[in-house]
């Protein structure tokens, strides 16, 4: 109950449902299949779910998956160049969440933070590992 609560106010606060469908009629072409009030960093390697200072000074944006690419301010992911993706369910003092990691084929790895939303375990144009974390 209080995930959905704080999905609903993060999605209020970042505008959520306005950039997705502004991104929609700006690219008819593509289709939105998960948007989400997230939190972002570049890690220096494939490293496990970061909980420091990164976090801290994160991006902060909506990201969107599309049938081509992911999408977090000023990051785009081909999906096509991405080598492996993985979903982490994470408890925390805040409630539920999820974060997913990308790792692509040129050696970049982004970590996104976000609250629960099951349009990314629902959606089939990216693989995903689903992976339950411990509490964070």
């Amino acid at each position: 109950m209080i995930s959905k609560m704080l999905k609903r106010l993060a999605d209020f606060v970042y505008r959520t449902g306005q950039v997705r469908r502004k991104f929609e009629l700006d690219n008819p072409n593509e289709k939105v299949l998960a948007a989400d009030a997230s939190k972002g960093i570049v890690t220096a390697a494939n490293q496990d779910i970061q909980r420091g200072l990164e976090w801290a000074t994160s991006q902060r944006a909506i990201v969107l998956l599309t049938n081509k690419k992911v999408i977090c301010g000023k990051w785009t992911i081909p999906l096509d160049t991405i080598f492996d993706a993985k979903l982490f369910k994470i408890n925390s003092i805040f409630g539920g969440g999820q974060v997913l990691k990308i790792q692509t084929e040129d050696g970049k790895n982004y970590q996104f933070g976000m609250q629960l939303n099951p349009e990314w375990t629902n959606q089939q144009v990216l693989p995903l590992t689903l992976e339950n974390e411990d509490e964070l």
